[in-house]
């Protein structure tokens, strides 16, 4: 039987902050929308791997303009959700990530905003910021040219208290992060092939047979990042439109289960599809492998580690809105959204 499912978890706040979509296993039907489609705010860029720039990085040389400062009570004061969280250790994947809950940023203002946002690395990283409108939230990212080297440590020192983000609106207050990039894992994701590839510290460990998204319910091709590791998750069919009491319905539990959208796309455990691992692609939309692969691979998973999809014909990862698409832009469209080009940190 082909599984999909809907999360008894939670989603962390600072993930949901990405806009939160119906949680289904996979992706929704390839023949009608996604609820509430987030709009990503930058062109959807195929799904190359970040390695091979075809021009050399320029740091910035010259400051940012001041921002703008708020005095008074009349301005709506605006929190912002800040990931990673204080204190953790992501994968090479995982970008900054700062959400203007449910506010618009002016983007005549952005450039100043960009200039109270200090991001510093050790050993130094040259990065940018991109800004993005998705559903109603502003985001605005911070990542390398390629993917973080293993054992960086960033901090981010966002000075954004009365920081006119709008006419109406201002930062509320200051907020600082330190986080560390654990050590490298990359797994590729071939469709065609229905293997994963699994890339720890540069050196390829194991080799996985999966099924991916059936035709009806492909899987998004292109990089998406590890959001959550959410063990056993409950899968239900309602989610996507498909009556549990119909021949393709189903309401069970999935262990070793690691969310990779909003929308719903998870890896995961999947016994009843153990026939076709490796062989053919029966599933909503979710990579399936044996129990222990699934097991294996939670335990050295950590948030922020990249798996990149090919094969797929799918649609392609959502660049925002939908999890962490950012390594599907190049590094020239990545500079494209940034309001005072690249940093060095």
């Amino acid at each position: 039987m082909r599984r999909s499912r809907l999360s008894t978890a939670l989603v962390p706040t600072a993930v949901a902050a990405l806009v939160l979509a119906t949680a289904a296993c996979g992706t929704e039907r390839q023949d009608r929308e996604r609820v509430a489609a987030a709009a990503t705010g930058s062109p959807k860029a195929p799904s190359t791997a970040p390695t091979a720039p075809s021009a050399p990085a320029r740091a910035v040389s010259t400051p940012p303009p001041a921002a703008e400062l708020v005095t008074g009570s009349a301005h709506r004061r605006v929190r912002a959700q800040i990931t990673p969280e204080n204190g953790e250790t992501v994968g090479v994947g995982q970008p900054l990530a700062i959400v203007f809950k449910g506010q618009r940023v002016d983007p005549a203002l952005r450039a100043g905003i960009e200039g109270r946002l200090s991001v510093r690395t050790s050993p130094q990283v040259t990065g940018a910021w991109h800004w993005a409108e998705a559903k109603g939230d502003t985001v605005v990212h911070f990542r390398p040219r390629t993917y973080w080297k293993p054992g960086t440590k960033v901090s981010l020192d966002a000075r954004l208290e009365r920081v006119r983000l709008t006419g109406g609106a201002a930062g509320a207050a200051d907020r600082r992060v330190s986080f560390t990039i654990g050590e490298s894992m990359v797994s590729t994701v071939d469709l065609k092939a229905h293997t994963m590839t699994v890339v720890r510290g540069g050196e390829p460990v194991r080799t996985i047979p999966i099924s991916g998204g059936e035709e009806r319910f492909k899987t998004r091709d292109g990089i998406k990042t590890i959001l959550s590791k959410d063990g056993r998750v409950i899968m239900d069919s309602r989610t996507i439109g498909i009556p549990r009491n119909s021949p393709d319905g189903y309401y069970d539990a999935y262990d070793w289960s690691m969310r990779e959208t909003i929308s719903g796309e998870y890896i995961h455990a999947a016994p009843d599809n153990a026939e076709h691992f490796g062989k053919r692609n029966v599933s909503h939309g979710c990579i399936g492998m044996s129990e222990t692969d699934a097991k294996w691979l939670y335990e050295l998973s950590r948030k922020g580690d990249v798996v990149q999809v090919v094969g797929s014909a799918g649609k392609p990862m959502d660049t925002f809105g939908n999890g962490y698409g950012d390594w599907n832009l190049s590094w020239e469209q990545w500079l494209k959204g940034s309001a005072t080009g690249e940093r060095v940190g």
